[in-house]
This record gives structure tokens, sequence and C-alpha cells, in this order.
């Protein structure tokens, strides 16, 4: 799925990322382990199109993704999540789901006044959605919680939440 090819990232004569190749498959789990320092931040980070490798290269699903943005990988279903999770706090865990997905109808102004049959049932949909990504993380019991009240590791799934398709299976987490 993800094939991270003799990657290398130099900050002036600093080798943060000196050759690293690794290949995750799709359904696997896969963990990256060093000491503070090594490059595990700087590798998520070239990875999910946050900094831009000196040389080397990316492919998901062997397509090349090297350097792209975040965003645009947002949309190819790459996400990198964080340690420490950045929630809605005052908005339920379900409405924070629900925030995920990019380009909704109800973020331009024209279709706030002449969309609202479409906003309406997009809403709809991205409430069954969450709903949904609740039951398959197991935590559909706090759906109507606010997400600053709820665990650390809970916050994460809240955030991560489902891709443009719903798909959640391509996060990559540093």
């Amino acid at each position: 799925m993800i094939k991270v090819q003799n990657l290398h990232k130099h900050f002036g004569g600093f080798h943060a990322v000196d050759g690293a190749s690794l290949e995750i498959e799709s359904g696997s789990i896969t963990g990256l382990i060093g000491p503070n320092g090594a490059g595990k931040t700087t590798l998520f980070n070239v990875i999910a199109g946050v900094l831009a490798p000196t040389s080397g290269g990316v492919l998901m699903n062997g397509e090349d993704i090297t350097g792209l943005a975040p965003h645009k990988l947002f949309s190819k279903g790459l996400l990198r999540t964080f340690q420490i999770a950045h929630e809605f706090s005052s908005m339920s865990c379900r409405e924070n789901l629900m925030m995920v997905p990019a380009n909704q109808s109800g973020e331009t102004l024209w279709n706030t006044w002449f969309g609202r049959k479409r906003i309406a049932n997009e809403e709809r949909a991205l409430a069954a959605k969450a709903d949904e990504v609740l039951e398959f993380l197991t935590i559909d019991h706090l759906r109507d919680h606010k997400a600053g009240q709820v665990s650390g590791g809970q916050k994460k799934a809240v955030r991560a939440g489902p891709h443009d398709d719903g798909r959640c299976k391509n996060c990559v987490s540093g």
C-alpha cells in the first residue's frame, strides 16, 4: 500500500532521514521505533507531504505521491494524525467526525442561500457515516458526548475520522 524508496531529508548538512526504505502492506500494522532524534517524525512528515524529501520517493498503491501537499494526499485517503489530539472540544464526537470531509456544500455562501436541500441531504449522509465510524471504533456510546470530555485515545479516533470516501485504513500516525 505504501512504499518508501531510498528516502532522504536533509536540513543543511544534517541528514534527518538518510536512505530510508520500507513497505507497508494493506491491512498490516507497522511500527517504527527508535530513539529521540532518529528521524521518525521527519519520515512521517515526508510521507504525509508536510516536508518535501531531498531525494527518494513515496508510492501509495503504486502511484508516486512524493512531495504532494497534505490536502492532496487527504483526498487520496492518506492522513497524518498526531500524538496529541486537537478536537473541537465543545462539539460532540459525532459533530467532530462530520467536520472531516473537505468540500462540503455548506462551506460556500452561495450554497447556504440556494442549496439548503443539498446541504441537509449531505449532512444526513455525513451523520450516518459518522455513526458508522463511531460504531466501528466501538465508541458509539460517546456519540453525543463533548469531544473535550473523552479520553486521549478516543480523541485521536474522533479527529482521524472518515475521509472523503470513508477510508481510515491509510492513516499515517506519528
